[in-house]
């Protein structure tokens, strides 16, 4: 309960024409009463907020018999309370089960308090009465009473009732399974008003996914019906639905029923049924449960596939190229190679940003999972991902650089792709920066340590481990670890860690510098874990304890914990030569934090 309890209240107390001590001696509803009946819009508002602390404050029993009866009172007033007032019942009222309520016959009385909102005119209190009762739905045993309230919104003369109906049924049938809300819903999908059809092809996917295969085939020209309405609201939401239809039936109704409906969707004459058939595309797909004996069937959903990547409309391109990805692993690289191998470049130089950006984060989507032999992906993508990242917009080559990691193993064939990585070192914005310094381990491993030495570390590595944006730093320090993997301790020793060493001394008047080395020197202990290079970044670690700078002495002092608490480094090293060094830099420290830094790792040494 403490998680619903509102903050003490000035409005209600303003809102209140009783005095101290007449307050004093009320109860809770009696407070919530006078609030709602005598207190200004402001005041009607608060006190509602406050009805779910007023009920379980009488308790079930006080609740059932005198607070649900003024609430349906309230929800019954003619003209209506202020929708804001009707919209904050509908959600407290959730809020009550099953928390307080939780039997069939203390639930039911809330229904004709939620069925009457969902007739309101104001969409977002009907909308929030339709979540309250398929909240309450389950723990309602009384199935008849689910199925009438049902009956009475379709039957309503007004279109405000029958398009809550359409947002119950799914639910209400999950709980009663009443075959009466099959024919509810029929009439639904039939009405004469576009705004009702539309609510039922919102939740069709979500009704006819309950239904056996038998109750789906009655059901089927309703869908065909709605896949090709008159009104295109009606048309673009019933389309979206093909999701959710399609999982549990057989490959042949699918085919048969299904991907005709497909196909009519992607070159449907409005844009905006074509967008939304886009953005579900690959869910659509997957759901007519195609394997490898329908490959026809497979092809011709390729098909569309590639039409609506071709639509003249970029929404419509924006929204498939975002399930370019999915459709590669599901097509396979023989549909692939038939279908979009040829439409990459188009969608890489498309003129609406959007849709270059999605393709971007698609094709390394694409490149992973095994989908692609290795040899196309290099075809394929090589061109592509250097136009990428010569892009005008940051985040299109961001969508390559954070993902590059992915193919690190084909970068040393993609040699223009590299030379673009090296150039975008130098970028004006830092996210690219960033992107490009946390690629340079997996380069080195890519294309050899004698490549990084003469080709990236001093342009690329020195440079971004010396940047003025904090974030770039320490992207090159978070890959520390696995150039100290892939180059080997050797390496590191000979020639890393004097340049670091060399700008940690000539840094005396940037302790941000320092700080980035010392950060830098803990990521080559933990990745030596002994060794000449674990005690050679030991030392400058203790060196760091020692600094002018407290806050670069309690970096120094964290770097030490981390190998501190790593039982793989050389405890001997720890216990010979960190140990006394921290008891003799305490023994003189005067800042409180570095002393508690310090008498951390001491702690555990």
């Amino acid at each position: 309960m403490s998680n619903h309890s509102p903050t003490p209240s000035l409005t209600m107390v303003r809102s209140l024409p009783q005095g101290v001590d007449e307050l004093s001696s009320m109860g809770p509803l009696e407070l919530f009463q006078s609030q709602l009946e005598h207190g200004s819009t402001e005041a009607k508002v608060d006190g509602m907020k406050r009805l779910s602390v007023v009920a379980y404050a009488l308790g079930p029993e006080a609740t059932l018999s005198s607070l649900i009866p003024y609430l349906t009172n309230v929800a019954m007033k003619q003209p209506p309370h202020e929708d804001e007032i009707l919209l904050i019942m509908a959600s407290q009222l959730q809020l009550l089960v099953p928390n307080l309520l939780t039997t069939n016959m203390q639930v039911l009385p809330l229904l004709p308090i939620l069925e009457r909102l969902s007739t309101m005119e104001e969409t977002v209190v009907r909308d929030e009465s339709v979540k309250a009762v398929n909240h309450i739905s389950p723990y309602i045993t009384d199935f008849s009473q689910l199925t009438s309230m049902a009956k009475r919104l379709v039957a309503a003369d007004w279109f405000t009732a029958k398009v809550s109906a359409a947002g119950m049924c799914p639910t209400l049938f999950e709980v009663t399974r009443e075959d009466d809300l099959r024919f509810v819903y029929r009439d639904l999908c039939q009405d004469d008003t576009p705004m009702v059809r539309r609510a039922a092809a919102l939740h069709l996917g979500s009704f006819l996914s309950q239904l056996s295969f038998e109750k789906v085939q009655e059901l089927q020209p309703i869908l065909e019906h709605l896949c090709g309405d008159e009104q295109d609201s009606v048309r673009l939401l019933a389309v979206s639905s093909l999701a959710k239809i399609g999982p549990k039936f057989s490959p042949d109704w699918t085919t048969q029923v299904l991907l005709p409906l497909v196909k009519q969707g992607s070159t449907d004459l409005s844009w905006r049924v074509r967008h939304n058939l886009a953005k579900v595309f690959s869910d659509v797909a997957m759901s007519l449960n195609l394997n490898e004996n329908y490959p026809s069937q497979k092809s011709i959903i390729m098909a569309c596939f590639v039409a609506l990547l071709q639509d003249q409309e970029g929404e419509v391109r924006a929204g498939a190229v975002a399930h370019l990805a999915k459709m590669v692993h599901w097509g396979g690289a023989t549909l692939f190679t038939s279908h979009l191998q040829a439409l990459l470049p188009s969608l890489a130089d498309d003129v609406v940003v959007d849709v270059r950006s999605k393709c971007a984060l698609a094709l390394m989507d694409s490149s992973e999972g095994g989908t692609l032999p290795d040899p196309i992906i290099v075809t394929a993508f090589t061109p592509l991902l250097e136009n990428f990242l010569q892009d005008e917009y940051a985040e299109v080559q961001l969508h390559v650089l954070n993902n590059l990691s992915r193919i690190s193993h084909l970068l040393s064939q993609m040699s223009g792709v590299v030379s673009n990585i090296i150039s975008m070192s130098k970028a004006t914005n830092w996210r690219v920066r960033k992107g490009v310094a946390e690629l340079l381990p997996h380069l080195a491993e890519a294309r050899g340590m004698d490549f990084f030495s003469s080709v990236l570390q001093e342009p690329a590595w020195m440079a971004l481990l010396l940047d003025s944006v904090g974030n770039v730093r320490s992207a090159c320090v978070g890959g520390v670890a696995k150039l100290c993997h892939v180059a080997g301790d050797d390496w590191i020793v000979q020639s890393l860690l004097p340049q670091h060493i060399k700008i940690y001394d000539h840094s005396s008047s940037s302790y941000l510098m320092r700080m980035t080395i010392l950060r830098a020197h803990a990521q080559m202990a933990i990745a030596s874990k002994n060794g000449h290079l674990f005690f050679q970044v030991i030392d400058q670690l203790l060196r760091g304890i020692l600094d002018k700078v407290a806050n670069v002495r309690m970096v120094a002092s964290k770097g030490l914990l981390i190998v501190i608490q790593d039982d793989a480094c050389d405890q001997d090293v720890i216990a010979s030569k960190v140990k006394p060094a921290l008891d003799e830099a305490m023994s003189t420290e005067e800042d409180i934090d570095c002393q508690q830094c310090f008498s951390e790792c001491l702690k555990g040494c």
